[in-house]
């Protein structure tokens, strides 16, 4: 009983320095933004908030390239969580600097667009990604977390149509879109030997 309590503690402590580690950026950013008020939160809150989307789908390629790899697969949840959390405060940090005009015309600005409906998506998995709510939903929790595909191409838009850096746009999401293609011939040849 006392080494499960033990273990449990170890774990919750793991995951307490997790979160700590995924939080580290917010102070970063906040004393770049009071030394120097041409620091770009929008930017670095979007910046962080797609490449931890980008890693959160990069684990299940690597997974199946290398094999199992420690604390891989249950990280993968709390990336998840965070990328939305740092969506979350790139949008309410853009609020601030903009007009309510700007916000109704940002529903039918081609670059903007893309991101309201990322975080649509991403909103509902951050949701349903406690141990409760798998549990709940079983097989169903699976079939909404894919959504996140649908997110990530909508990020990937809303990114590239409205940095003034496409080249780190596209160095950001290079890892993905060759893990993909990667897992994509890999399913192809699998699923054709056995066809």
């Amino acid at each position: 009983m006392a080494g499960r309590n033990a273990a449990g503690g170890r774990s919750g402590f793991k995951i307490y320095l997790f979160w700590a580690i995924l939080a580290l950026p917010v102070p970063w950013m906040a004393l770049s933004h009071l030394r120097d008020r041409k620091f770009d939160l929008v930017l670095w809150t979007g910046d962080i908030a797609g490449w931890l989307l980008i890693v959160t789908l990069c684990i299940t390629p690597l997974l199946l390239l290398f094999g199992p790899l420690p604390g891989l697969k249950i990280s993968r949840r709390y990336l998840g969580v965070a990328s939305c959390l740092y969506t979350l405060l790139h949008l309410g940090i853009w609020l601030v600097h903009v007009s309510p005009r700007a916000v109704l015309q940002s529903f039918v600005r081609p670059g903007v667009l893309p991101g309201w409906l990322a975080l649509a998506i991403l909103l509902p998995l951050a949701l349903t990604s406690t141990d409760a709510a798998v549990a709940r939903m079983g097989t169903g929790w699976k079939r909404l977390q894919r959504w996140v595909y649908a997110a990530v191409i909508l990020s990937a838009l809303h990114w590239l149509l409205v940095t003034e850096n496409l080249a780190m746009a596209i160095l950001s999401f290079a890892p993905l879109a060759g893990l993909s293609l990667w897992r994509f011939w890999r399913n192809q040849r699998r699923y054709g030997r056995s066809g």
